[in-house]
C-alpha cells in the first residue's frame, strides 16, 4: 500500500511538469491504474462486500 501512495505522489508531480499531450494522458491513465489498485486494496482491507463496494464508488 505505501509503494503505491508513493508511486501515486511521483505520478502527479511528474503530471505538472509533463510536456506534451501524450505525456499527460499516459500519466493520466497511470493514475487511474495506481488509484484502481489502491481502491482494490482498500476494499480488501475492510473486508466489503460487492454492494458496499458498489455504494462507494457511486459516490
Amino acid at each position: 500500500m505505501v509503494q503505491l501512495v508513493e508511486t501515486m505522489l511521483k505520478l502527479h508531480r511528474d503530471g505538472a511538469t509533463a510536456r506534451t499531450a501524450h505525456e499527460k494522458t499516459r500519466l493520466a491513465r497511470r493514475i487511474e491504474e495506481t488509484e484502481a489498485q489502491i481502491d482494490a486494496l482498500v476494499y480488501e482491507l475492510y473486508e466489503l462486500s460487492e454492494a458496499e463496494i458498489a455504494i462507494v464508488e457511486k459516490q
